[in-house]
């Protein structure tokens, strides 16, 4: 911690910080496009990216999508329908990353296959963004290995291959309400609708405010913060009130690229696990934090995981 102190009082001295900087900043990535979460209705899965990306231009939000490009195909044959719900993306000029092909897990595969879900995972996207390189990768669940060699192996990886790691510092369980919104849509049950949508925006304003905090123990400021959601219904349908609530948080938007030029994102992580966390959390355990640190973690309510059936 007293490293990262130094580091940032030094580039405060060096005029590298002005007083505009220090305004609160917030990078949106949307994983899993186009998407896991509504089954194989095209209908559907057009309505939840053209409203997600409405929402992000009325917003002027730079925000990047992370994509599973299995989703792209349909009895192993490229479908243009899929392609054309990147376009969405693509023609509003927001980014897309890489997600991998199949949404793999670098703790259950080996690595040579990881790398493979990493190439077979921009053939198409490559295209789509071209004269543009992908940049940013992501990793499903949030997973960078469970050995120290398989992290230092995709580490060497995606230097080599020009990529950068796209982190996360704002970590939620969104998805567990999404799995709730969709239940309720299918039901037709407009009351539950409102009232998990109403709950998610309150909880992701606390799990903000709680990483806030956890920003301010580890660097004596708030950092550029990472927020992650995905590429589903609920944010089709309330991503627009979670970001004007983010707004009168004080929040402007910037691109990834612009979030990663803090000098937080060259912290030391040294954890090796199998789980995914904050990388607030990560610095966190790397600085041996103690145990009060990680206390007061906003949960995702009871009335959520059980009408979802899905656990924390």
């Amino acid at each position: 911690m007293q490293h990262n102190k130094i580091l940032y009082t030094f580039l405060m001295l060096l005029g590298l910080f002005s007083s505009a900087s220090a305004q609160k900043k917030m990078a949106v990535t949307i994983d899993d496009l186009t998407n896991m979460s509504v089954g194989k209705d095209p209908e559907l899965i057009r309505y939840v990216n053209t409203e997600i990306v409405k929402t992000c231009v009325k917003y002027q939000v730079p925000a990047i999508g992370f994509v599973n490009e299995t989703h792209l195909y349909k009895n192993n044959q490229l479908d243009s329908t899929g392609v054309e719900f990147l376009k969405i993306w693509v023609d509003n000029k927001l980014e897309l990353g890489n997600h991998t092909y199949s949404h793999a897990d670098y703790n259950k595969v080996t690595e040579e296959q990881f790398f493979e879900e990493i190439e077979k995972g921009q053939l198409i996207t490559s295209q789509l963004i071209k004269p543009a390189k992908v940049k940013y990768f992501r990793h499903p669940f949030l997973h960078r290995g469970n050995t120290a060699e398989k992290v230092k192996a995709l580490e060497d990886y995606l230097k080599d291959h020009n990529m950068v790691e796209a982190p996360v510092t704002l970590d939620n369980s969104e998805w567990i309400y999404a799995a709730a919104y969709k239940k309720a849509f299918d039901a037709d049950d407009d009351v539950m609708k409102d009232s998990i949508a109403n709950s998610y925006v309150s909880y992701m304003i606390s799990k903000i405010r709680y990483y806030e905090k956890s920003s301010h123990t580890l660097f004596d400021r708030n950092i550029s913060q990472i927020l992650l959601v995905h590429d589903n219904l609920l944010n089709a349908e309330h991503l627009d009130e979670l970001l004007e609530a983010i707004q009168k948080e004080g929040y402007q938007f910037v691109s990834l690229e612009e979030a990663l030029k803090d000098p937080a994102y060259k912290s030391e992580d040294n954890v090796v696990a199998g789980w995914g966390i904050s990388w607030l959390q990560r610095w966190a355990i790397t600085q041996k934090q103690p145990k009060k640190f990680y206390k007061g973690e906003p949960l995702c309510p009871d009335f959520i995981q059980e009408y979802s059936g899905i656990s924390e």
